[in-house]
């Protein structure tokens, strides 16, 4: 997986709040362990792997924390392949072929380089069980199915939050692909003109966008001067003109095929109803920080936004190889800190060839486009609000930068993560490519599958793999034997973190080392939280002195500052009940040490 240091340590620590907080008797969707300074922690909006954390309970006494994360991991990644290599054979109805493409999906450079920091993400079976239960269940308008995927949308949101938005796409997106035909309509008159204007209006925008690359942001037209600071407004009109223009050229024309009746009304409510009762327990409490106007802050712009993937990702060779990745690894994790886990896009060459040969040389289509256009979807939503092709913005506004702002949507804030449904559509036609090539050399089809079942395993094995070890400090279990329930931990540096914001500088590995001690954190680390808990902990004088001396490049404490941190701290200490203080000697500064 990866550090105990990054995300890969609070989701171990995941496992042991879970089990902690059930065996005092406890909600396990609360805990007082971190933020201890304020009430009960609400963990509804906390990246929180109930799913898993389940699967690991039992595990965690025979075993010990850190092997029961780890055999939870490989059963996820089996249970992935299994489910996907069921969706495929339901599609194929041929064993090999259906058994690479889970390999392929469960293995993909996706999935394999968001696992070393993002354990959720590799719990992914929920999403090729959801389009199996559409495939098996369309056109018979039954209620048992709509049933069973609400238990998977639910299922996918227990193990991963972004699962649950992508879940609901999926359901959206076969039922539009299966409720309506797109063809070519006729020419109106009013497509003719509409045709010639943004024709010429699209030739107008373009010269003007290369004028302003080429010439800066300053222009004078006719006397006028003209100020533009980026490409980002004049590229979106020109990518408006130009949809506009090729609309009025193939002038789609959409036809429902079905009627909907009170049967679909049935079928969607059950299938709410279903999510919902699962989901209740997450539901109440989202509910109730709702009413009490504690959300975490989700604030979206129009050009600051998490990135998608680079274009070019889609076909880069497997930068998680340990034979042959390390030059492509280097070169996305250029673009961010966290790129290799949040970036990385590569679709496996073995399969994109195998495609690629079916297509042009077998003559294979898809049945049904629908499997075309999936992975096409997705891909254009996964490059993010604006298409970066090798490194280069290129102000082109994708889908996402409008579907960011759609309610429940915009959960899933990172868009590079639709990547996971790419590649899951890719394996599905990979499977379908294969059995075409089959059917068309069956003769040969023994022979062609044993070679691509070698170079798929040789392209995407992850072996070597780095291991990291689970092992802390001796003062950790120093602080496990105080026999004090109520003694607190200060670490140093001090803060709080979500995953976009950090006040202070808190580290993950903390967490994580608190799954030995077993003691209260003052600080800590959730996915998400909100302004009023930031707010709550910087109204204490000295958590907001620590905040203050703990930020990267502090300028230190101001006379007012300090005079209150000194006035208040026997408030803190008791409020606390602070037994230990630990410092990061390398990150812990010499005055946030005299502090």
């Amino acid at each position: 997986m990866g550090e105990p240091s990054g995300d890969t340590g609070v989701y171990v620590w995941n496992m042991w709040v879970f089990r902690h907080e059930v065996l005092q008797h406890q909600f396990p969707l609360q805990t007082n362990a971190v933020l201890s300074l304020s009430p009960r922690v609400d963990l509804t909006l906390h990246n929180y792997t109930l799913f898993m954390n389940l699967l690991a309970f039992p595990l965690i006494g025979p075993l010990g924390l850190v092997a029961a994360f780890n055999v939870v991991y490989v059963a996820m990644m089996a249970l992935t392949a299994w489910c996907t290599a069921r969706l495929a054979y339901a599609l194929c109805g041929r064993g090999w072929e259906s058994w690479l493409a889970g390999v392929a999906f469960a293995f993909s450079p996706v999935l394999m380089a968001r696992s070393t920091a993002h354990f959720s993400l590799v719990a992914a079976a929920p999403l090729a069980v959801l389009v199996l239960i559409l495939v098996r269940g369309e056109g018979k308008g039954r209620i048992r199915d709509s049933i069973a995927l609400g238990a998977t949308l639910a299922w996918a949101a227990f193990c991963d939050i972004y699962y649950a938005v992508y879940g609901a796409l999926i359901i959206g997106a076969y039922v539009i692909a299966a409720a309506i035909t797109i063809s070519r309509g006729e020419a109106a008159a009013w497509t003719a003109f509409v045709h010639r204007a943004t024709r010429g209006l699209s030739v107008i925008a373009a010269t003007f966008v290369g004028v302003v690359a080429v010439q800066g942001g300053l222009i004078h037209v006719a006397g006028i001067r003209i100020s533009m600071r980026s490409l980002y407004t004049p590229v979106l009109v020109l990518t408006v003109l130009v949809v506009t223009y090729l609309l009025t050229v193939w002038r789609p024309t959409i036809a429902w095929r079905h009627r909907f009746t009170w049967s679909h009304a049935r079928m969607a409510g059950a299938l709410v109803a279903t999510a919902a009762l699962l989901l209740s327990p997450v539901l109440i409490a989202y509910g109730q920080r709702m009413l009490s106007g504690q959300m975490a802050p989700h604030e979206i712009y129009w050009r600051t936004s998490p990135p998608g993937v680079d274009l070019l990702a889609f076909v880069m060779p497997n930068p998680t190889s340990p034979w042959f990745g390390a030059p492509f690894k280097a070169w996305i994790e250029a673009r961010r800190a966290d790129g290799f886990a949040e970036l990385t896009g590569s679709m496996s060459l073995v399969v994109l060839a195998v495609l690629a040969f079916a297509w042009f040389r077998a003559g294979w289509r898809p049945t049904r486009r629908r499997w075309l256009w999936f992975p096409v979807v997705f891909a254009t939503m996964a490059l993010g609000p604006f298409v970066h092709i090798a490194g280069i913005n290129t102000y082109i506004p994708g889908p996402w930068a409008v579907l960011r702002y759609v309610p429940i949507v915009g959960l899933a804030r990172s868009p590079s993560r639709l990547v996971v449904l790419v590649a899951l559509f890719v394996a599905v036609l990979f499977a379908l490519a294969l059995t075409a090539i089959g059917q068309r050399w069956p003769a040969r089809r023994r022979v062609v599958l044993s070679v691509l079942t070698v170079l798929l395993l040789l392209e995407l094995s992850p072996v070597p793999r780095q291991i990291y070890s689970g092992d802390v400090a001796a003062a950790y279990h120093t602080i496990a034997a105080d026999p004090r329930a109520d003694a607190r931990v200060l670490s140093l540096p001090f803060g709080v973190r979500d995953g976009t914001s950090s006040l202070g500088r808190f580290n993950p590995l903390t967490q994580y080392q608190q799954t030995v001690h077993g003691k209260r954190l003052v600080g800590g680390y959730l996915s998400r939280v909100t302004r009023e808990q930031k707010q709550s902990l910087l109204r204490h004088p000295v958590p907001d002195a620590l905040v203050a001396l703990s930020e990267p490049g502090s300028p230190g404490l101001t006379d007012e500052q300090r005079q209150r941190a000194y006035d208040g701290r026997d408030r803190f200490l008791d409020a606390t009940h602070l037994a230990w203080v630990v410092t990061d000697d390398a990150l812990t500064s010499p005055e946030l040490r005299a502090f």
